[in-house]
């Protein structure tokens, strides 16, 4: 049990308080931890993934924990739990993982999996979605935010808050050896889930174990248009706006003339440039 417990204000720790009964109800045996920084999470999945007494790693908390969990899990035989205590929780909504946490520890309980691709960004991994430039701003901001309990409200704020001063940029992006020259990008999302940024339908297509990624790209948009079409993503029809391009692609590659940030699962990991390559199935869900 990796458990973290800031996430969602303090809602980590409560989530534990709630389970710990039932743990030891059920007489399994069982080892906690709680996180006391940023890549704590995965140093500790590391150490039970050596442990052939391990067998699984349960994370409370949101995006972020089952992020860095994630990256310690991924490519291994060690399957992921997941008891949502995190400000979006747009992992397990996409996974439909309930909300309510005794519901999901009966999910755990179940014990069956199944595999979701992930996708490599230079040494991290990329769980569920990822972000290049005004939502990896806002991510940003979010995380860094006093207000992150709010969930998606403090998202919509946030994107209130970087709308006025984020200037779009030239980038180049190869998807699965294409070349395309894109002008004036906003952003770039990539995922394998459709939803993300505290419930955003930002790729509606988008599958967990088709082996790709949907790619969502927003350029040559006007700021004030790009504030109407905002409201739109929540729904998820934004994508027949004529200033927005969803591709498919197993790997891509994006450069711009101005280092934009990047996003994994709503945590900053760097900058472009940056190549993003699909690993099917790689990543035992349970």
């Amino acid at each position: 049990m990796i458990v973290n417990p800031v996430s969602g204000n303090g809602k980590g720790r409560k989530v534990w308080e709630r389970v710990r009964p039932l743990l030891k109800q059920a007489g399994l045996p069982y080892r906690v931890y709680f996180t006391t920084g940023r890549g704590h999470a995965t140093e500790l999945s590391r150490q039970a993934v050596d442990s052939p007494q391990v067998k699984a790693v349960v994370a409370i908390g949101g995006d972020g924990t089952v992020h860095e969990v994630g990256n310690a899990l991924v490519g291994t035989n060690v399957p992921l739990g997941y008891l949502p205590a995190g400000s979006g929780n747009d992992f397990a909504v996409a996974h439909r993982i309930p909300l309510d946490p005794l519901k999901a520890w009966d999910r755990v309980l179940r014990g069956k999996s199944r595999a979701v691709d992930t996708a490599r960004i230079g040494e991290r991994f990329m769980i569920g979605f990822m972000g290049i430039g005004f939502d990896a701003a806002v991510a940003k901001r979010v995380n860094e935010s006093r207000w992150k309990r709010l969930g998606k409200f403090v998202y919509a704020g946030g994107v209130l808050r970087e709308w006025s001063r984020f200037h779009p940029v030239n980038v180049q992006v190869t998807m699965d050896g294409i070349l395309y020259d894109l002008d004036r990008v906003w952003l770039i999302a990539a995922t394998h889930i459709p939803n993300y940024a505290g419930g955003m339908q930002i790729c509606p297509g988008a599958k967990d174990d088709d082996g790709q990624l949907d790619i969502c790209c927003v350029r040559d948009i006007s700021r004030r248009n790009f504030l109407r079409l905002f409201p739109s993503v929540y729904r998820g029809t934004h994508v027949d706006h004529p200033f927005i391009e969803i591709q498919r692609a197993r790997q891509f590659t994006v450069s711009s003339e101005t280092p934009l940030l990047v996003h994994a699962d709503g945590e900053v990991i760097g900058q472009t440039p940056i190549t993003v390559t699909v690993l099917p199935r790689s990543l035992q869900v349970l």
